[in-house]
């Protein structure tokens, strides 16, 4: 996915230069696992921790029946995560003025929380 063509290449090169941007949708996952705010807090933040980033706050809400948002607040921007367990689906947005670690979320993704199809988009 890449920024409207209406963005100047000026503008564009401005925004790239600010930071990176990964956004996972996956699919298939395993709907307990990704109704577990506490599990996907605590992979999130041990994501974070590896990639030697820094949390600064944590907000979770855990709906009824079922579904989770997770914003992690970041030094160096943030890392959202929403879920509709009731479709099987996890989102992941991270944003960072370093570089990011795509690979190492979709594994995440993959092997803890059981998504059968991830597709990542980079905003670059």
């Amino acid at each position: 996915m890449a920024y409207s063509n209406v963005m100047s290449e000026q503008d564009r090169n401005l925004v790239n230069s600010l930071g990176k941007q990964v956004t996972l949708w996956c699919f298939d996952c395993d709907a307990e696992a990704i109704d577990d705010a506490e599990k996907l807090c605590g992979e999130m933040i041990a994501y974070i921790e590896k990639t030697q980033l820094t949390v600064r706050d944590t907000c979770i809400t855990k709906y009824e029946p079922q579904g989770v948002t997770i914003a992690l607040i970041l030094a160096e921007s943030h890392l959202m995560v929403n879920t509709w367990p009731e479709s099987g689906v996890l989102q992941i947005e991270l944003f960072a003025c370093t570089e990011i670690d795509g690979e190492m979320l979709e594994d995440i993704a993959r092997q803890v929380f059981g998504a059968q199809r991830v597709y990542p988009f980079r905003y670059e």
